[in-house]
């Protein structure tokens, strides 16, 4: 099956380059607005893999949705979805929050030709990996990076 190459922009943040503070630990933890460009005629949802490509070799999933409306929008702190469980045990999208340095933020957008179907509650990142594998009509993504501007030290208080 072709693969069309999406075109993935967001008004917030451009193509390597740092993360708004709104969509991190730092602000209101939101999920940004994805426009996929270049949809397939054969699309009919979207998914999305967000991933820390700083914390291992695999990475760390912020963001696991998938069964997005494809109308070519991913709407800031979406909810017309369904999430799988990223890698801090929430169906959610948690935002960058790094402990040190600057990381690297891997935003990966698939068309898919149908929705995923799941017969159990927590969805994992292999489940949705194995459920859209021959359902990619299309693929893109986006890089962004983000550092915190302070680093927290947690301080034990003695009482």
């Amino acid at each position: 099956m072709k693969r069309h190459a999406l075109n993935i922009s967001c008004s917030k943040i451009l193509n390597d380059q740092r993360i708004p503070g709104i969509y991190t630990c730092d602000g209101k933890n939101i999920n940004p607005p994805l426009k996929t460009g270049n949809l397939p005629k054969k699309t009919k949802s979207i998914a999305v893999i967000m991933e820390d490509k700083e914390m291992s070799a695999a990475g760390s999933v912020h963001w696991l949705a998938y069964n997005i409306p494809a109308t070519g929008m991913i709407n800031e702190n979406e909810q017309n979805c369904l999430y799988g469980l990223n890698d801090f045990n929430q169906k959610c999208y948690t935002g960058p929050c790094p402990d040190h340095g600057l990381h690297k933020y891997l935003f990966r957008v698939y068309a898919l030709d149908d929705f995923l179907y799941f017969y159990h509650e927590n969805v994992s990142r292999l489940d949705v990996e194995e459920g859209i594998r021959y359902h990619i009509v299309g693929y893109g993504e986006l890089i962004g990076y983000y550092k915190r501007s302070k680093q927290f030290n947690l301080v034990k208080i003695a009482g």
